[in-house]
């Protein structure tokens, strides 16, 4: 009989977590830009398409949110990046609601912030990815 094996460690955790919220930033911006290519859709498959593009963007918005908070659990159980994961939950909380503006008012603006919220937050996670190498102590590993 073998001994059951162990789960993933913290870091692991963050590390996985980090690379859960990369993943969905780039579905997410994907999914933005080709309604932005599509622009104001003419012709029913258009408007079809473009209504399923739009609605996966908004799907993908409110898992964003679940994952930051879910990278920012797994930082605080490993103990590393915890200030990189509440800033990076504080980016899309304010992203997800300039989303909202955007869909509300049709504000240039508001999508302009969208995409600064994907980049900060891009940069944080990436950050939060890096910091789940860091060991106890601040020693890396090789």
């Amino acid at each position: 009989m073998s001994a059951p094996a162990a789960g993933p460690t913290p870091s692991e955790t963050l590390r996985r977590r980090s690379r859960e919220a990369l993943t969905a930033l780039a579905v997410q911006f994907l999914l933005g830009m080709a309604a932005n290519l599509i622009g104001d859709p003419k012709g029913t498959f258009a408007i079809v398409v473009d209504t399923i593009i739009v609605i996966l963007h908004i799907l993908v918005a409110i898992g964003l949110v679940a994952v930051s908070i879910r990278v920012l659990l797994a930082a605080r159980k490993a103990g590393l990046g915890q200030r990189l994961a509440l800033w990076g939950l504080i980016v899309i909380v304010i992203t997800f609601l300039a989303g909202v503006g955007t869909m509300a008012t049709g504000s240039e603006w508001a999508s302009y912030l969208m995409a600064v919220g994907f980049l900060v937050a891009a940069a944080l996670y990436g950050g939060t990815f890096f910091a789940s190498y860091e060991l106890k102590g601040g020693a890396t590993r090789a």
